[in-house]
């Protein structure tokens, strides 16, 4: 396989589009954010890359594309350098063939990949951003399942399918809850973390339940489902990513959960109205 430039470009003006639209992946890449707090909400692909850019810039100071052309000397003493032990001299003392048959032949892989080998190479892995690049700069051919770490050189990230919105709302909520413990000078430090959490995490839950049989209207386009339409909810759960679902019978009379998100409760639609007209 000879690589380009074309995927890596693709994920990097991805991420940019959506950063902008979910402001909480630019709080994570700031430092204002901790992993734990996006996990599994459907932003770990992008959370992943982020992670990926900060450390090519933390390991060795690569870069994701370079403009100026690699050689081969810089290349193999990148390796070195992200390397230890024996590895460290016997890259600088690979010619180029050598170098680019660690890509090519499955032994030879074996020979520098494998962790309970001596001759076990690590560079080939924390230098994957300068040896990909040396590679597309020169139209090298290699195999792209011996490129260890250069996920994001190999696949084409998607949009997701999620509502900013919400994330939003939870990052507010969490920010309202700090603020207040700040203003009323709760010293969180005297708790029981663990406790705390768990007692958290169940009064939040059952805030969320839906009771049976409450009315809510369809304020998103979904296939099966009509704008502005009326649906009795039958059940309710929250879902792995963390989302409130509701069970509802769609026009086709098919029951089946459905992301709450694209509903809103009908009295709460009533009383938002009647907030801005100051009633």
């Amino acid at each position: 396989m000879i690589l380009t430039y074309e995927t890596i470009k693709h994920n990097l003006d991805l991420l940019e589009e959506v950063k902008s639209e979910y402001p909480i992946l630019k709080d994570f890449e700031d430092g204002l954010v901790f992993r734990d707090s996006i996990s599994n909400v459907g932003l770990d692909s992008f959370v992943e890359f982020i992670t990926f850019k900060k450390q090519c810039l933390n390991t060795g100071s690569q870069k994701i594309i370079y403009d100026d052309l690699i050689t081969f000397k810089e290349l193999k003493q990148k390796v070195s350098e992200l390397s230890y032990g024996r590895s460290k001299n016997i890259i600088l003392k690979k010619n180029s063939d050598d170098f680019i048959k660690i890509f090519t032949d499955f032994k030879v892989n074996r020979r520098y990949t494998r962790g309970s080998n001596v001759s076990y190479c690590s560079g080939l892995e924390t230098a994957i951003p300068t040896i990909v690049n040396y590679f597309i700069q020169n139209k090298i051919d290699v195999y792209d399942g011996y490129l260890r770490g250069g996920y994001f050189y190999l696949n084409k990230l998607k949009k997701p399918n999620l509502y900013s919105r919400e994330l939003k709302m939870t990052q507010n909520f969490i920010d309202e809850f700090v603020n207040y413990t700040k203003e009323k000078d709760l010293d969180l430090r005297k708790c029981n973390i663990k406790s705390l959490i768990s007692e958290l995490n169940h009064r939040l839950k059952s805030m969320m339940n839906i009771e049976r049989g409450l009315l809510v209207k369809c304020i998103s386009q979904k296939k099966g489902f009509t704008l502005d339409r009326l649906y009795e909810v039958t059940d309710s759960r929250v879902n792995y990513n963390g989302y409130l679902e509701v069970k509802i019978t769609d026009d086709n009379g098919v029951e089946t959960y459905v992301t709450y998100t694209l509903f809103e409760e009908v009295s709460r639609q009533r009383d938002d109205i009647f907030k801005e007209l100051g009633l």
